[in-house]
């Protein structure tokens, strides 16, 4: 029997860590995340996380947010880098395998359908799009998950679309991203100076039946999104796109599919929702450290 693999989702909002033995989740244990409070302790925070579970393990697989090169992290949003690989490798003591979070998720759902057979004789690329507090994005293209040395590749919320009115800076430096348009941290900043308190994005979508600017806001959400699936279609040829996310598979994703009905035929892609749920991202970390260590 194979020792277990530790497989871990660090995003911006909560950390889930599960515990997994040849395909089988032995414990899981989720925390709040300490991405934007405290992110030099983060490693520490991860190996506490795990205590009870590193004596057990052959294996450290890490789903992370950020741009993962190969020997630091590059948090965007926290302007900031991180040598978590090294730090891991010193606490956990294990061989490890990181990747980004979106990637992962994007990796877990195409292992899905792999074996659902949707790819049957047609190309295996994929697309998912995870939108929540920021937009994330990862792409399997011919069966291999797109990864780079600088770790800035399928970022896709970071991709640049058509926009009414003034322009809207993103944090990476930018003007008109996806992610400064259509996440939801942007949903609910935009909401808030318009109506002038604060106003989460919840609100922002229980107001949009009776307050026509929220109605709007949404509205531009999806139609990004919508422009991001059209240019990643044009990019990748894909068929299928994923969209997750609790904004993602919130009323936004039957406006984007909506939408995309609208595209000229030559754009139109199959629009899912991920099957994978929360645990996509620690699933699909773990999946993609066993490559070649299991079958499918």
């Amino acid at each position: 029997m194979n020792k277990a693999t530790i497989a871990i989702d660090v995003g911006g909002t909560k950390i889930s860590a599960m515990l997994i033995q040849d395909g089988i989740v032995l414990e899981r244990r989720k925390v709040e995340s300490i991405v934007h409070t405290n992110l030099n302790g983060l490693a520490e925070y991860l190996y506490q996380l795990c205590s009870g579970w590193v004596e057990r393990a052959g294996h450290l697989a890490v789903a992370c947010t950020g741009q993962i090169r190969s020997d630091s992290i590059g948090f965007l949003s926290a302007k900031q880098q991180l040598p978590l690989q090294q730090q891991l490798k010193q606490l956990f003591n294990l061989p490890l395998t990181i990747i980004n979070d979106a990637a992962a998720a994007a990796y877990a759902q195409f292992q899905v359908l792999k074996r659902e057979g949707l790819f049957a004789n047609k190309t295996e690329t994929l697309v998912y799009i995870t939108v929540s507090t920021g937009v994330g994005g990862g792409i399997m293209q011919n069966g291999q998950l797109v990864l780079c040395d600088d770790g800035f590749c399928a970022h896709l919320g970071h991709v640049t679309v058509p926009h009414a009115g003034d322009p809207v800076r993103c944090h990476c430096g930018r003007d008109n991203c996806v992610e400064a348009i259509a996440s939801g941290t942007a949903l609910a900043k935009r909401a808030s100076l318009l109506l002038g308190h604060q106003v989460t994005t919840a609100e922002v979508f229980a107001l949009r039946e009776s307050v026509p600017a929220m109605a709007q806001l949404v509205d531009e959400a999806a139609t990004a999104i919508t422009s991001l699936i059209a240019n990643a279609k044009a990019w990748t040829g894909c068929q299928y796109v994923v969209m997750g996310g609790s904004v993602g598979l919130s009323a936004l994703f039957y406006l984007v599919q909506h939408k995309i009905a609208q595209l000229p035929p030559i754009y139109q892609v199959t629009l899912l929702k991920p099957d994978n749920g929360a645990d996509a991202d620690a699933w699909g970390v773990y999946w993609y450290s066993q490559r070649g260590l299991i079958a499918g």
